[in-house]
């Protein structure tokens, strides 16, 4: 006997947090997502976003000061399981799942 499960998950992210600009990583257009926004979706705390960031595993865009998110990375980071809720203590990113 085999037992399947399938889970899905589902994110609701308001327009008036986000907007569409151009990710010169991504080489599209893409929404981005202020900082707070991007920690809820990826389900971390803004510090552990902001150490991506720093490291470069997240694509932003800095208009006016103000830092956005791609959340085409983001979601990209979230779906090959590269953000956990535990961090590495050394660097200070979330360690990878094995």
């Amino acid at each position: 006997m085999r037992i399947t499960i399938e889970t899905e998950r589902r994110f609701v992210i308001r327009r008036a947090t986000s907007g569409q600009a151009w990710c010169e990583l991504c080489a599209a257009e893409v929404d981005m997502v202020p900082l707070e926004s991007a920690a809820e979706v990826a389900q971390v705390d803004v510090k552990t976003i902001q150490l991506l960031l720093d490291h470069e595993k997240l694509h932003l865009l800095k208009p006016s000061g103000r830092v956005q998110v791609c959340l085409n990375s983001l979601l990209k980071s979230i779906s090959k399981k590269s953000l956990d809720r535990g961090s590495d203590k050394s660097s200070g990113i979330p360690a990878a799942e094995r």
